[in-house]
């Protein structure tokens, strides 16, 4: 009996406590849409946008002048990489030829 009793007592305390809740939701929801919607706000919020605005474009510009510094750099390691990739591949060394020493010779097998 006791249990059905703590049972009821939770749902109870469930459905108050809820509603209540409900409550509080609603009215802090009410009272933020009424601040974002005060004029004072409004004119801060178009203040920030303005800044923020403004110093994407000098970012913008100081990464537009960086990459024209790097630009070049980059594309001259690329070429050297490029072509000493390339005679690498065109002209082996001796130390990149394998070893054939240890190649039977089998020119002189009767099969």
């Amino acid at each position: 009996m006791h249990k059905i009793t703590l049972l009821v007592g939770i749902g109870i305390g469930y459905v108050l406590g809820a509603k209540a809740g409900r409550e509080r939701y609603e009215a802090f929801a009410d009272q933020a849409s009424k601040a974002w919607s005060d004029p004072r706000v409004q004119s801060r919020v178009g203040d920030v946008k303005e800044k923020a605005t403004e110093a994407a474009a000098g970012v913008a510009a100081n990464v537009k002048d960086k990459a024209s510094e790097v630009a070049p750099k980059a594309a001259s390691a690329a070429e050297s990489a490029i072509s000493s990739a390339s005679d690498k591949l065109s002209s082996p060394s001796p130390a990149d030829m394998p070893e054939h020493s240890d190649v039977l010779d089998h020119s002189n097998d009767q099969s």
